[in-house]
């Protein structure tokens, strides 16, 4: 299972959402306690000049209690007038902090329910009861997470926005290095991330252009050639000497296998030929007159339904079986098969095999490992074809040596 956090998205939200939630829990920690400090000493003067009035007798006791939000209550009517019965001392942090700024025998009863402050002031036999003299615990408490859930959503926003050009740039580099046509990647983002998208596309139109001159003039060239290598076939059916007659139709044969090599090779998409059942034909043409002689084993699991147009499957088929008898050993087996919804289309023979450390150069254009075959008609793009017919048709290629020794190719193509 990938890890969800392994991404540019997954890390930035996780940054984000960290530094949201410790700065969150600092201002809890931190601000709140000094406001709390600061609520508290004026809770302790309002409780001072509310009781040094009643004490005096003053006949503006009752206004300067109602100034303050003081109210004086006798100790009898304390829970009828919403004292939180039974009315004695509660602990937090609020009224720790009051009661140890009162005389010693003072008690402090908080309703966090609404926010007031119950104080039996030493020496005083009624309750002094102060008005939204806290913040009430559930508004507190919810306003916080409020804020906490809108800074931790706009956080996980502003990371997608930044991941995505990003992300799309990825898809479209993983399409151009599969050898698919790379969309035009719409540079947005940061300047840093407009810059390198303008340039990755830049980049891919530029290598597109290249690669398409090279194959026309590959082309161009391989049909040139055509024609005079058919004058020669003619001319060497009119030489006397057999011997002569033989050698120059089989280097004419060589060469026109290499022509269709290179036009094989330029051609830029999929062939419109119809598609034919890959097990039929592989049954049709490497049936039992091949299989008697234990060149050719045929393992076909795949069923009707796995179709490849005609052509292209003509050609695979040829180059990889062609390959796996000049540079390997018979017998070549060619398997088929389906398995979550993907059809399988295996080459394999049972030579050496390639050194690891050539494998990716092997799959290379005009690439010969074996230098002193490459006179018999081989060019070094027989895999390469193979690599980009199997793309053209939405396949996967993947070639590797076999654990029990050999070369093997295989072909993943969507049901």
């Amino acid at each position: 299972m990938k890890n969800p956090f392994n991404t540019l998205f997954g890390q930035l939200a996780l940054m984000t959402v960290g530094l949201i939630v410790i700065v969150h829990l600092t201002s809890l920690l931190l601000v709140d306690r000094e406001r709390g400090q600061i609520d508290t000493g004026h809770a302790q003067r309002a409780l001072l000049l509310a009781v040094q009035a009643h004490r005096e007798g003053t006949a503006a006791a009752s206004q300067v209690s109602a100034a303050l939000g003081v109210t004086l209550i006798n100790a009898s009517d304390a829970i009828p007038y919403g004292c939180p019965a039974p009315c004695r001392d509660t602990s937090g942090p609020f009224q720790d902090a009051l009661r140890a700024r009162l005389p010693p025998g003072s008690e402090v009863v908080a309703d966090a329910g609404n926010g007031n402050v119950w104080v039996r002031y030493a020496g005083n036999p009624g309750w002094l009861k102060l008005e939204n003299s806290m913040l009430p615990a559930r508004r507190f408490l919810g306003a916080s997470a409020m804020m906490l859930v809108f800074a931790v959503i706009l956080a996980l926003i502003g990371a997608w926005y930044l991941q995505r050009p990003l992300h799309r740039l990825a898809i479209a580099a993983r399409e151009f290095r599969l050898g698919h046509r790379a969309p035009v990647v719409p540079a947005s983002g940061p300047r840093e991330t407009k810059e390198l998208i303008d340039n990755f596309n830049q980049m891919v139109h530029e290598l597109a252009q290249a690669e398409q001159e090279r194959a026309v003039m590959l082309a161009g060239v391989a049909h040139d050639l055509r024609a005079p290598i058919t004058r020669m076939q003619v001319r060497a059916d009119l030489l006397p000497d057999e011997a002569s007659r033989s050698g120059f139709l089989r280097d004419a044969e060589s060469l026109s296998r290499i022509v269709t090599q290179f036009l094989d090779f330029a051609r830029e998409s999929a062939d419109s030929s119809p598609c034919t059942s890959v097990d039929a034909h592989c049954r049709r043409h490497y049936g039992d007159s091949l299989a008697d002689d234990e060149l050719i084993r045929l393992d076909l699991q795949a069923g009707g339904g796995f179709g490849l147009p005609l052509v292209d499957l003509d050609r695979i088929l040829t180059n990889l079986i062609e390959n796996a008898l000049t540079y390997g050993e018979p017998p070549v087996e060619i398997a088929t098969s389906r398995h979550n919804g993907h059809y399988t289309l295996s080459v394999r023979d049972h030579g050496g095999g390639i050194p690891g450390s050539q494998l990716e150069r092997a799959l290379q254009p005009f690439v010969r490992l074996d230098e002193a075959r490459g006179g018999d008609a081989h060019c070094g793009l027989g895999l390469a074809i193979v690599r980009r017919l199997v793309r053209y048709n939405g396949g996967v290629f993947h070639a590797d040596n076999a654990v029990d020794g050999g070369f093997v190719v295989s072909m993943r193509f969507p049901a």
